[in-house]
């Protein structure tokens, strides 16, 4: 779908899916994380869940800035279409362990 709004392969296409999406997609699917993760521990509050954005959120947020436009220079200029959705799917499942030890972490560490 990216590809129907972005098309192209440049560097200039690459680095406009890689700003959309790290300026869009990754901090709404990070909050959104945390919230499944507050709602499967049974502490879900909007109270907790905005603590938790403000807490986490630029950690992995920050985080996410070096791991994803890595991942979208990769896939956006070096792997066929149809191979994309491979790729991304194992960088995905790499950062959800990340997300997971971030939202789960003692914050006595």
């Amino acid at each position: 779908m990216i590809f129907k709004i972005l098309p192209g392969t440049s560097l200039i296409s690459t680095m406009q899916k890689a700003a959309l999406g790290q300026l869009i997609f990754g901090p709404s699917f990070t909050c959104i994380f945390f919230a499944t993760s507050l709602l499967q521990a049974g502490a879900f509050t909007p109270g907790n869940w905005f603590r938790k954005i403000r807490e986490d959120l630029p950690t992995a947020w920050a985080a996410g800035l070096g791991f994803w436009p890595l991942v979208d220079l990769i896939s956006y200029s070096m792997i066929k279409p149809q191979w994309i959705p491979l790729f991304v799917n194992t960088c995905s499942f790499v950062w959800t362990i990340y997300l997971s030890w971030i939202s789960n972490r003692d914050k006595e560490e």
